[in-house]
């Protein structure tokens, strides 16, 4: 890892000239010590400034102060990578920058001879450190180097924020030069004032997340009012979580077609290659299939509890890379909270959160993402109830067909794709039951009821998925068949509804038989009228049916093929 622009390289250094005195060190006594004070005030005045930036641009704009004021020729800032895995340099500057060149955080490994050792052993004694480097009689990499800067001395100070982070600012004197004179106290004062600029930009930066949170949950809200689809809804709920949180990806899986297989139908990743993979992901509720069913996500919608942060799958059941469809990306830390239409119910989908490291999943982030889940649940809950009274409306309760007010919308629809199709015809049939009123008269209104929900259950099972069979009042119906050949072919499947309607039906304490009289209007393509008036038709065609019950070849009579004296059997 390189640091800096790519500074010179240690031939091209340019020593100070003979008899050039550093500025820090024209002023001798009272006058430096009043210049390094103005210029850490300066310093504090920077850290008021910019207390939500990011850290390493506060810290570069600091080390530049240093560097400009004292005239030193390096000055650096440097963290401690999580796991104490090394040194990682977030603010460089100085003419000596290339004393740095070609560092890499995994040379570090080697602390006793690496470059960063100064560093290094301050942390570890957790103290301010000063060393001659001239002084120093050991022949380790890092003297070498130094010297070879013309790196005289140097002043580590480390300090430490209250989340545990662990950093050290470290001052380098040129062997012709003064290193700044820091007392005990000013130099505890310093690490004091680093110390809180990084507690307060901590406070300051989980402030504006908060905040970020709060509005994220109130524009997830809004869009799981606002959208009527659910997908579609879910799909914003997700972009929402991965561009407002630190989270790497966000998607909610549902159960397809009510089997075992988990399909994820919403998904946001801020990787491209990741988002490939997490679309391929093959997911399972059975735990017995490996690695499919060993998910943290299947875990947690058999458990119906929220899992995690956790791998998505343990590590002894991790896909390997020969099946690419069973084969996950590399996720991070995932938790999974199950969506409830109610309790006590089997979950209705899942919402899956990825982050690259689990202490992203802070409290803050983890009630955020709870709020959202319960929001979810609330929305799908509202549309299940709003989905059971729009069925409610349009359902008959008795026999559990559509009633009439379906029926006025479904057959506007069918008659506007009728206009469209110039080959077939729609055909609507208003019918009724001959014979009914004298069941209901003998045996009640139950069995009547029943006879009812019978005759109506045989009737929609025989249809096909574009016909309609409603009931219109009473023991009225209307039956709507789209897409119909010829006349021929609707005659054939009146026919087939008579022979439906005419078979017994057992109730509790007889059997009975009931017929059917039809009244039937043929609607061919690019017809112009709307659906009253074709409903009239058939209702006109069903009256002059029954009036000839007793002297009709067949029980449905064509709105069209009324005579005059059908006509006259209407006026009546």
């Amino acid at each position: 890892m390189s640091m800096g622009n790519d500074p010179a390289s240690p031939q091209r250094f340019q020593p100070l000239r003979q008899g050039c005195c550093p500025r820090y060190a024209q002023g001798q006594g009272r006058d430096g010590h009043n210049l390094l004070l103005r210029t850490l005030l300066d310093g504090y005045s920077l850290f008021l400034e910019d207390i939500q930036g990011p850290a390493g641009r506060v810290f570069q704009r600091f080390a530049d102060l240093l560097v400009g004021r004292l005239d030193l020729p390096l000055v650096m800032v440097s963290t401690l990578l999580p796991e104490d895995k090394g040194l990682q340099i977030v603010a460089l500057s100085g003419r000596a920058a290339a004393y740095l060149h070609g560092f890499d955080a995994g040379d570090e490994q080697k602390r006793a001879g690496g470059i960063l050792y100064p560093a290094w052993a301050a942390l570890r004694q957790d103290a301010p450190l000063r060393l001659q480097i001239v002084a120093t009689t050991e022949a380790v990499p890092w003297v070498e180097r130094a010297r070879r800067f013309h790196l005289d001395g140097c002043l580590q100070i480390p300090f430490q924020e209250d989340s545990g982070g662990r950093w050290v600012l470290s001052l380098y004197r040129h062997e012709r030069g003064r290193l700044p004179h820091f007392s005990d106290s000013l130099t505890e004062q310093l690490r004091k004032t680093l110390r809180q600029f990084l507690e307060r930009r901590g406070d300051a930066r989980e402030l504006l997340r908060l905040r970020r949170y709060q509005s994220a949950a109130l524009r997830v809200q809004q869009e799981l009012l606002r959208e009527k689809s659910s997908e579609t809804s879910w799909q914003r709920l997700v972009e929402i979580l991965v561009n407002e949180t630190p989270i790497s990806s966000a998607w909610v899986a549902v159960r397809k077609n009510n089997s075992s297989r988990l399909a994820v139908h919403a998904l946001a990743c801020r990787d491209a290659s990741c988002l490939q993979a997490l679309q391929r992901l093959d997911l399972s509720l059975d735990p017995s299939l490996c690695p499919q069913g060993q998910s943290l996500v299947g875990q947690a919608w058999r458990e119906r509890r929220l899992l995690g942060p956790a791998p998505l799958f343990p590590p002894s059941e991790t896909p390997t890379a020969t099946d690419p469809r069973r084969h996950p990306p590399a996720l991070g830390s995932v938790m999974v909270w199950p969506i409830f239409i109610s309790e006590n119910s089997e979950p209705r989908a899942v919402l899956v959160v990825e982050a690259d490291h689990s202490q992203w999943f802070n409290e803050a982030l983890r009630n955020l993402l709870t709020q959202i889940s319960e929001s979810f649940s609330l929305s799908l809950e509202q549309r299940e109830y709003q989905r059971r009274i729009e069925n409610l409306a349009l359902m008959d309760a008795l026999t559990r067909l559509p009633n009439r007010r379906y029926l006025e919308q479904w057959l506007e629809e069918s008659l506007a794709r009728n206009q469209r199709n110039a080959c077939d015809c729609l055909a609507i049939c208003m019918l009724d039951l001959d014979g009914f009123k004298a069941v209901n008269d003998r045996y009640g209104h139950a069995a009547g009821d029943h006879l009812l929900q019978e005759i109506a259950a045989r009737v929609q099972q025989s249809l096909r998925s574009n016909d309609l069979f409603a009931r219109w009042g009473g023991d009225e119906f209307v039956l709507v068949m789209e897409d119909m050949p010829d006349r021929r072919h609707v005659e054939e499947a009146l026919n087939k509804i008579r022979l439906l309607i005419e078979e017994p039906v057992v109730l509790d304490t007889a059997t009975v038989k009931v017929g059917t009289s039809m009244g039937v209007c043929v609607c061919t393509g690019g017809s112009q009228e709307n659906a009253a008036v074709f409903l009239r038709q058939a209702d006109s065609a069903l009256y002059v049916s029954k009036r000839r019950k007793n002297r009709r070849s067949r029980v449905w009579t064509f709105s069209d093929e009324m005579d005059a004296a059908g006509k006259e059997d209407l006026a009546r």
